[in-house]
This record gives structure tokens, C-alpha cells and sequence, in this order.
């Protein structure tokens, strides 16, 4: 295979499942993983990808926004592990916020043996399997003008139901997250109502698989220091978990 074949394949491959390994890329193409480092190396350089620990993932735009079919099918596992973290955090009796979002669904699915929880959530989806699952449970739909891209309930109503709530912990998603721009969204709605579950919550938990990491959307939402513990998969970057470490963040990797 040519070399401009060979990334092609790979640029093809980043865009199909998000991200990518040099050294599974190596392995299925029959050359060394020093090759595929040059060739991922220079797809970022015309930024096509984004390089990151031993390998590439896609490049979103700023103002880009996966619709929530697409969007629940990509790291899939990684977000099954982060939701799984998520829920060992809840304590029985907890006030709890789980914003809309793939991830938040997930751990919707893993609240499976606490008592006496009052959960509320701007996600009809969430709502749904919480009630299917938990139906003892109180559950506190937001109300909002139904945004479909990302089954989440946002604006104006949406909003004076998380000013007028105190909550002990608020789970919330992550479209982009960088260490100058903090907490970032694509739809400019969507981050204002994202404001004020995060002003809502005693505890703010931000749940983010690696690929989150470094991307920065169009609208600000929330500088870092706002996030008390930030959950994240094994192939998140180190040097990112670090610098939030040093800022008092707690992490924890759902490995």
C-alpha cells in the first residue's frame, strides 16, 4: 500500500469510529508503528486529525454537534465505564441532577441499588429508564423546548426549574473541555441551561471520555475550577488529568 493510500485508509477509519491506535493501525496494515506515527503526524499537520497518546482521533468543528443516535454509539465502552464510576458516587437518599447527554443516559442505566433518590433530569430518555428501572424513585422532569439533535430539554422553562433547585450532586456532560477555554457547548441555548445545573448543584461531576479532551466548542459554559470531580476513561491524555489534579479537581479514571 502507498503511502497516501495509507492514510487515506486511516483518515477514512478516524472519521468511521472516532479515534484511532497507531499500534492496531500498524498491525492491521503490516507496517511498523513508527510508520503510522509519521502518517498520523502528518494528517495533523493539515488538520485532518487530532493527534493524541499513541494516536489520532477526529477533529470537530466549534460549532458541530453529534446528533444523540450517533453520538451514544461512539466510545461506547469507555462511556459505559465513566457512567459505572459515575453512580458509585451516589449516596442513598441524594438529591441528584443528570443532565441529557450519552453518557448521562449510562449511568441512568447503572442506578440500580440506592434508596430513596430524587432524581432530576432535562432528558425525557433518562426520565423513561429511570422510571422503567426505579419506578419508586421521585423523578423530576424539567420542562423545555425538546432540542432532537441531543434529546435534551433546553431554554427559558428549562432554566427556572434548575434556578429555582438545590441539588447535592449535578452529573453533568461534556462537548469540549480545555484548559484555557474550560467547559465549552456547540448550541449556544444548550449552554446556558447547562449554566444553571451547574449553579444548581453542590457537587458538580463532569462525566467526559477522552475524546472530549482538548476540543473546544463555540459557547463557554463554565471555567474548570466550577467542576469538583471530573470522571474520564484510561485513554484520557495525562498531562490534561494532572493539570486539573494540580487545580484540586478530583479524578478518577474508570478504567
Amino acid at each position: 500500500m502507498l503511502a497516501e493510500e495509507r492514510r487515506e485508509y486511516i483518515l477514512n477509519l478516524v472519521k468511521k469510529t472516532g479515534s484511532v491506535k497507531a499500534i492496531e493501525i500498524a498491525k492491521t496494515l503490516g507496517v511498523s508503528e513508527t510508520t503510522i506515527r509519521r502518517d498520523l503526524n502528518k494528517l495533523a499537520r493539515k488538520k485532518l486529525v487530532r493527534r493524541t497518546h499513541g494516536g489520532a482521533m477526529n477533529i470537530i468543528p466549534v460549532g458541530h454537534e453529534m446528533k444523540f443516535d450517533v453520538q451514544k454509539e461512539k466510545f461506547i465502552e469507555e462511556k459505559k465505564r465513566i457512567a459505572l464510576a459515575a453512580s458509585k458516587l451516589i449516596d442513598e437518599g441524594d438529591v441528584i441532577l443528570i443532565e441529557a447527554g450519552t453518557t448521562g443516559f449510562q449511568t441512568a442505566l447503572n442506578i440500580t441499588n440506592k434508596k430513596e433518590l430524587t432524581i432530576i433530569t432535562n432528558s425525557c430518555d433518562i426520565a423513561s429508564v429511570i422510571g422503567k428501572t426505579n419506578p419508586d424513585y421521585k423523578i423530576i422532569l424539567s420542562g423545555g423546548i425538546l432540542k432532537t439533535d441531543t434529546h435534551s430539554l433546553v431554554g427559558p422553562i428549562a432554566e427556572f426549574a434548575f434556578k429555582n433547585l438545590n441539588v447535592d450532586k449535578a452529573f453533568i456532560g461534556i462537548t469540549g473541555i480545555d484548559l484555557k477555554k474550560g467547559v465549552t457547548a456547540a448550541d449556544p441555548i444548550e449552554a446556558q441551561t447547562k449554566k444553571y445545573i451547574i449553579e444548581s448543584a453542590e457537587k458538580v461531576v463532569a462525566l467526559c471520555d477522552h475524546s472530549k479532551i482538548g476540543h473546544v466548542s463555540m459557547n463557554f459554559v463554565a471555567s474548570l475550577e466550577e467542576i469538583d470531580i471530573f470522571i474520564t476513561d484510561s485513554e484520557a491524555d495525562k498531562s490534561f488529568v494532572q493539570k486539573l489534579q494540580e487545580i484540586g479537581i478530583e479524578v478518577i479514571v474508570a478504567s
